[in-house]
């Protein structure tokens, strides 16, 4: 197996946050060389806006510096197999119509106010579906009645008919929660709705210099840029020393890629789990679930 080479890497821990956050629970990026040893540098930032434009100047650093970058943002790049079709969302493949109606959808300012309860709610109601659930409770939040504060069926709509988690989601261990979850302890699919549209904007930005891993193909695109999900729970972080928990998860996993070394990379972005699923499953990861770097 020839080596994955990419000189540099950008580590993201999103936040779902709706004001301007620094700390815990807030935006973290890390950066570093992968081909060489050497400093690992933390930046926490306030707001979505701010995190994405950081990450534009660094990639337009290595772009201009003739060296390949990989991305990897702790956020499910994808839903589970049938999400694009519930929804009504038109297009293909179905990972790209996800994106898509998202972006036209969400709503999400330099103070990171966003109306992404209110999306989901639409989104239930205009595919008749009760697909997405969890809100704050109370005031205004009363309103978004095709959104119910738990996973509960919703009257007038569909019942849920989508799997709780990806099969990649199953095959990561313990303590993978589901993305309809968009509130509560430890919900992670308020960050899938407010950052996949930043996403898709930096998508259609860099054109053929972004590759998406992996729905571009397994293995490793050889795109300059290269942008992948991941999970901190797959990662051995816990030698970091720096006082704040997201700090150490993102200069972690950075350490951890960088001593895979390049043919240790390739095996990351070419795992057995993945080419073991049946042809089925297999396209539907590829078409519209994603996977999850680390996930082997």
């Amino acid at each position: 197996m020839s080596g994955a080479r990419f000189e540099r890497a950008l580590i993201v821990d999103w936040s779902g946050a709706a004001t301007p956050t620094l700390g815990a629970d807030s935006c973290w990026v890390a950066s570093g060389r992968l081909d060489r040893p050497g400093p690992v540098r933390t930046v926490n930032h306030p707001t979505r806006q701010a995190t994405m434009a950081a990450l534009r100047r660094a990639i337009d650093g290595g772009l201009a510096a003739g060296e390949r970058t990989l991305i990897a943002i702790d956020v499910s790049l994808g839903l589970a197999a049938g999400c694009a079709a519930t929804l009504g969302l038109p297009g293909r493949p179905p990972w790209r119509a996800l994106w898509r109606g998202l972006a036209e959808r969400i709503e999400d300012d330099a103070h990171n106010a966003n109306n992404r309860f209110a999306a989901a709610d639409a989104m239930n109601a205009d595919c008749g579906t009760r697909v997405f659930w969890g809100r704050p409770v109370g005031g205004r939040w009363e309103e978004l009645v095709h959104l119910p504060h738990r996973d509960v069926d919703v009257a007038g709509l569909a019942p849920m008919p989508l799997a709780r988690l990806r099969a990649c989601e199953e095959l990561a261990g313990p303590g993978v929660l589901s993305s309809w979850m968009l509130s509560g302890r430890g919900s992670v699919g308020g960050q899938v709705l407010t950052c996949l549209p930043h996403l898709e904007r930096m998508r259609q930005d860099l054109g053929d210099q972004l590759a998406v891993w992996p729905f571009e193909g397994p293995g490793d695109p050889g795109h300059p840029v290269v942008l992948a999900e991941t999970w901190f729970g797959l990662w051995d972080w816990s030698a970091e020393r720096r006082t704040v928990r997201d700090a150490q998860q993102v200069a972690g996993t950075l350490k951890a890629l960088r001593a895979l070394g390049p043919r240790g990379l390739a095996a990351l972005l070419d795992p057995p789990s993945l080419t073991g699923l049946t042809s089925r499953r297999r396209r539907e990861v590829l078409g519209e679930e994603g996977w999850t770097l680390g996930v082997a």
